[in-house]
């Protein structure tokens, strides 16, 4: 087996039908592949979507009731059987191209095992971005998957490989690398962001090296509600949460409350200038400023949530 697709889907199968019909028309004569769909949902209707395409696919619909998309990976891992393991995510438009181009990239760059392409955005047909949105500002391509550097294939730093278009040497997960079960998109509206970065950075501690490869391509399906500026906030959040977690880099601040000193001033700040930018109609400024205050606020929450714990009655 040459390559094993791995994705995990939740609730949404209107798109999930638009992801697995890009597929069915994947030039993939050079290489034997399978698909594994890992429902987090558990939903009769998914299975029928996803069986609908089993005499076009050579796809398997899994199930895992516990919550969380590394949960669901997790799940298909032991049954993949491809060289390459390629993970993507349920609202992509795949290149009829993708799979061949990491499949040929893997063999000319025998001497990495990590690889990201190019991730393009698919916005709504008629439907443009909440007016302040700047899609040139980093946070925004990065909430939007925008992964488009302006680089040749070759090596790149972990951190420039994005979760919808990943693809990883079976021998890294042999290693005993994997998917941290605590991180990563979930049910929740606050979960913990950074589920590929953590993964990716344990790999390259390892000594595991990244590759870029520009013309392996998808792109990202962009969901109405996903062009406003509360979504990009709620976005930020969850971001800020994720990289206080993985990088511990305000823990040496003094604390009150268990949440370092300096971030009730800070969002204060942030909530004052949001009044401000808002009152005089100015959404460009609005819109950094929300964006800044969601980061904040998710960095707030993991440090309330870390003292919580520790401040938890222990059970006998």
């Amino acid at each position: 087996m040459d390559i094993s697709v791995v994705l995990a889907t939740y609730d949404r199968d209107d798109i999930l039908a638009k992801t697995l019909r890009s597929f069915s028309k994947l030039d993939v004569a050079e290489c034997e592949w399978q698909l594994f769909v890992v429902d987090n949902a558990c939903r009769r209707e998914t299975e029928a979507l996803v069986s609908g395409y089993y005499g076009s696919l050579p796809a398997k619909y899994l199930q895992q009731q516990s919550p969380g998309k590394n949960n669901a990976l997790l799940t298909a891992m032991p049954l993949v059987e491809g060289e390459l393991v390629v993970f993507t995510d349920d609202d992509v438009v795949a290149d009829s191209q993708w799979l061949l181009e990491l499949w040929s990239a893997s063999k000319r760059l025998p001497n990495y095992d990590l690889f990201g392409g190019r991730i393009l955005p698919l916005f709504p047909q008629g439907m443009a971005p909440e007016p302040g949105i700047d899609l040139n500002q980093g946070f925004t391509r990065a909430a939007y998957v925008i992964a488009d550097w302006d680089l040749p294939e070759g090596e790149i730093r972990p951190g420039r490989i994005w979760g919808p278009n990943m693809a990883v040497r079976k021998r890294v997960f042999e290693s005993g690398i994997t998917f941290d079960p605590m991180i990563g998109p979930s049910q929740s509206q606050v979960y913990t962001m950074g589920s590929e970065t953590d993964f990716l950075l344990r790999a390259a501690e390892a000594g595991f090296k990244s590759a870029y490869v520009p013309k392996a391509l998808v792109h990202h399906q962009i969901r109405p509600d996903q062009l406003s500026i509360a979504w990009l906030k709620g976005r930020a959040l969850r971001q800020g949460k994720g990289k206080a977690a993985l990088f511990r880099e305000f823990d040496h601040y003094k604390q009150l409350f268990g949440v370092p000193r300096f971030l009730y001033r800070k969002l204060i700040t942030l909530k004052l200038r949001s009044l401000y930018y808002r009152a005089i109609g100015d959404k460009s400024r609005y819109y950094r400023n929300a964006v800044e205050l969601g980061m904040y606020q998710g960095v707030h929450q993991f440090y309330r949530g870390m003292s919580m714990t520790k401040s938890s009655p222990k059970t006998p």
